[in-house]
């Protein structure tokens, strides 16, 4: 990879690293069982926001 690719990528990445992070401390507390309220998760609607505006949402 050179450094065009890795610099292009780099500010997306430093954004969604925190929202993962939360992302799994959320779970692991969760209640076997339980669904994932995304209500609970603002940045997890962030995040797909960010996604699908970039078009990386849409596979």
């Amino acid at each position: 990879m050179n450094n065009h690719q890795q610099s292009s990528f780099h500010p997306l990445g430093n954004f969604l690293n925190p929202a993962l992070v939360l992302l799994g401390q959320g779970l692991r507390k969760l209640p076997s069982g339980q669904k994932l309220n995304f209500a609970n998760h603002p940045y997890l609607c962030k995040g797909f926001t960010v996604l699908t505006r970039y078009g990386l949402g849409n596979s």
